[in-house]
C-alpha cells in the first residue's frame, strides 16, 4: 500500500504528463473542436505550428492529418480511400505547394512533410550542404543517380518523372528501386522537390529547390547556422512543449551540437529548463519553464 509521500509524487507525475499532453492536445489540433475543417484552416496550422508532418502522428511533432481528425494517433481506416484525414491531407499536400504557400517533402524522419514559409530559411540554411550538388557528388555525398536527376532539372527546368528516368538511364523495371532512393535523398537533401502532380495521364512534376524557392535559399545565405537553429528549436519548444536535444537533432536532422547551442539560449532567456526528468519519462528534456513553475514543490 502507497504511503502519503509516494501517493503525492505519483499525482504530480501524472499532472505534469497530462499537463505536457493538454499542451501538444492544443497545439498539434489534437482535439475535436480545434480540427483543421479545410485548406484555409490547414495552410493557418502548417504557419502555427512552423513544420509538420503530413502522414505520421506518434514522432513528437504536429501531424496534419491528426489535426484533420482531431484526435491522437488516429488509426487509419482499412480502405484509405474511405479514411477523410487521408484523403484532405493527400490533397493539401498537392494544392498547397503548387502555390507555393508552403514547401513540401520527405523532410522530418524521412517523411512527407511541411515546412511553413517564414521557418524555410532555417532548413535550408541547415540541411542544404554547402557547394553545388556536383561538388556533393565528387565528395561522395550524392548518389550517381541523384546527380544525373539534378543535370537533367538544372539543363531544361522541371520535368515529369518519366523524363528523369530516362534521362539518367534509369527507366528499367530493374533499377525503380535505385531511383526512387535517389529522389529520396535529393528531398531530404533540399536538392529537388515536387512541384506538380498530374491527373491525365498520372505523373509527378519535379524542379530544384534553387529554381522553385530562390527566396527563401537567399534568406537562408542571409542566416547564420546558430541562428537557424534557434529558430527551429525555438518553435519545436513552443509548439511541443517538451524534448529531448538529441531527439529533436535525429527527428529534424540537425547538428546536435547546434541543437545544444540553441538550447542553452533559450534557457539563458528563461523559456525552458534543460536536463529536466519528468517522472514517468525516461532521460532528461529540456522543457517549457511554465510548467517546471506550475508544479507544486515536494
Amino acid at each position: 500500500m502507497l504511503g502519503p509521500d509516494s501517493r503525492i509524487k505519483q499525482s504530480r507525475a501524472a499532472s505534469m504528463g497530462d499537463a505536457l499532453e493538454r499542451h501538444r492536445d492544443h497545439h498539434f489540433r489534437r482535439l475535436p473542436s480545434r480540427r483543421v475543417s479545410g485548406e484555409r484552416t490547414a495552410l493557418r496550422f502548417i504557419e502555427d505550428v512552423g513544420f509538420c508532418t503530413a502522414f505520421t502522428a506518434g514522432l513528437g511533432v504536429p501531424c496534419l492529418r491528426e489535426a484533420i481528425v482531431g484526435e491522437r494517433e488516429p488509426v487509419a481506416d482499412e480502405h484509405i480511400q474511405h479514411d477523410y484525414g487521408i484523403v484532405m491531407t493527400w490533397r493539401f499536400k498537392d494544392s498547397l505547394p503548387e502555390r507555393r504557400l508552403v514547401y513540401y517533402g520527405k523532410v522530418i524522419a524521412g517523411r512527407p512533410s511541411f515546412i511553413a514559409r517564414d521557418m524555410l530559411g532555417a532548413f535550408l540554411k541547415l540541411r542544404v550542404a554547402p557547394g553545388s550538388y556536383r561538388k556533393l557528388y565528387e565528395r561522395g555525398m550524392l548518389s550517381h543517380c541523384g546527380k544525373l536527376v539534378m543535370d537533367t532539372l538544372t539543363k531544361r527546368g522541371a520535368a515529369e518523372t518519366r523524363v528523369l528516368k530516362l534521362s539518367s538511364g534509369y527507366a528499367q523495371p530493374s533499377k525503380r528501386a535505385t531511383f526512387d532512393r535517389a529522389m529520396r535523398e535529393l528531398q531530404e537533401k533540399f536538392l529537388a522537390l515536387k512541384v506538380e502532380e498530374r491527373a491525365d495521364p498520372f505523373c509527378y512534376v519535379w524542379d530544384t529547390v534553387e529554381h522553385r524557392w530562390g527566396d527563401a535559399m537567399r534568406e537562408a545565405r542571409e542566416l547564420s547556422r546558430s541562428e537557424a537553429a534557434y529558430r527551429i528549436v525555438k518553435r519545436y519548444f513552443d509548439v511541443a512543449g517538451f524534448g529531448a536535444e538529441r531527439g529533436i537533432a535525429r527527428l529534424l536532422a540537425i547538428d546536435p551540437a547546434l541543437v545544444t547551442q540553441a538550447a542553452r539560449r533559450l534557457e539563458r532567456e528563461r523559456l525552458i529548463t534543460r536536463e529536466y526528468r519528468i517522472d514517468g519519462y525516461p532521460g532528461t528534456y529540456g522543457i517549457l519553464r511554465q510548467f517546471v513553475q506550475a508544479t507544486p514543490p515536494a
